[in-house]
């Protein structure tokens, strides 16, 4: 691990994975908090590292201070899961691979706070190494394993770290600006920062440069999608879904952002667009047909429960109350917005 300043999560990170690792190297790059004395108080062997700007440098450093035939990466703001923990031991025992560790990371968009899974490489055998001063990839042909426990993250909820990141990955796209996945990063930071008007030209530029084989792509036109529908920009939207549609049909987060941005399309001027609701409802529909997906990253909910309070918002807004109440109960378990609205509809139907 790198760290710097994490008193507040360390213990937790480095608890979660104590009985899965022989040994526990801790590079600091000047913290001034209690970093180091909970890094001690869990055997962990320390390692001081002049921040230089360069995550890459900093990982490396990280690595060449390792004994064992196999090393884990981890950030503090991450924790282990009991199942993810046991894994990792088991997959050490197979042939070298890298470990791709399912990373579920909360995160907030309007007000509200959700989740998004995605598989990150943290797993692999001595040898391998990072590239990339900020969001860095290991870099080695052995094959890619998913491994299925999850990693918690919740460092997305702290916005303190945006302005290093953005400073990082505005110097890395001076030497790199037609790199698609640093644009796509540094829309990321804007975007938790509530951002879209800055997180949507650098959006534009990511999607104009993509040749859409790029594992992240499915992501930049999600995101550019958004970021259009928060500035009104439909047009814009627009163009992003009619080019992708087909790309990523298999994808519920584009059909959700898809339905999302018909329903505004028609709240914006009813009598101009009315004729694409049945798109609305098209768009919810797949979603649910999808389900869940593991072959991109995603909003959890994206194939359940969100499409569900989605559709039941259409479905309330046009009269058809029974279709509105199945849909909110079946979202109603892992959503408190759908459980409040289905409370209301359950109360009105005992009144009448």
């Amino acid at each position: 691990m790198i760290v710097k300043n994490e008193a507040r999560c360390l213990a937790r990170c480095l608890k979660s994975v104590r009985q899965a690792v022989d040994e526990t190297v801790i590079v600091d790059t000047g913290s001034t908090d209690g970093t180091i004395e909970i890094a001690k108080s869990f055997g962990a062997k320390i390692f001081n590292f002049d921040w230089r700007n360069d995550f890459s440098a900093a990982r490396n450093f990280a690595l060449d201070q390792t004994t064992g035939d196999w090393t884990l990466v981890l950030d503090a703001d991450e924790f282990a899961s009991e199942k993810l923990a046991d894994e990792i031991r088991e997959f050490t025992k197979i042939k070298p691979a890298i470990g791709r560790l399912r990373i579920v990371s909360e995160f907030r968009r309007k007000g509200q706070q959700l989740r998004s899974q995605s598989f990150v490489s943290r797993l692999f055998p001595r040898g391998a190494r990072f590239e990339g001063r900020i969001h860095e990839q290991i870099i080695s042909p052995l094959p890619r394993i998913n491994l299925r426990g999850e990693l918690w993250h919740d460092g997305y909820l702290e916005t303190k770290k945006s302005d290093r990141n953005i400073k990082l990955l505005l110097a890395e796209l001076e030497r790199e600006p037609d790199n698609c996945y640093l644009l796509y990063q540094l829309a990321i930071e804007y975007t938790s920062l509530d951002q879209p008007e800055n997180a949507f030209p650098i959006l534009q530029r990511a999607f104009a440069r993509l040749d859409f084989k790029e594992p992240f792509a499915p992501n930049v036109a999600v995101d550019l999608v958004y970021a259009a529908m928060a500035l009104k920009k439909f047009d814009a939207a627009a163009e992003a879904i009619a080019k992708t549609e087909k790309l990523f049909d298999d994808f519920p987060d584009f059909h959700l952002a898809r339905g999302l941005f018909y329903m505004n399309l028609v709240r914006s001027n009813a009598a101009k667009y009315i004729g694409a609701l049945p798109e609305i409802e098209k768009s919810f529909q797949r979603c649910l047909h999808l389900g869940e997906s593991d072959k991109y990253k995603s909003v959890h909910g994206s194939g359940t429960f969100l499409a569900n309070y989605n559709l039941g918002l259409f479905y309330q807004a046009f009269g058809n109350l029974n279709g509105a109440q199945k849909c909110f109960a079946a979202a109603a378990k892992e959503y408190e917005p759908a459980a409040a609205i289905l409370k209301k509809l359950v109360a009105q139907a005992s009144c009448l």
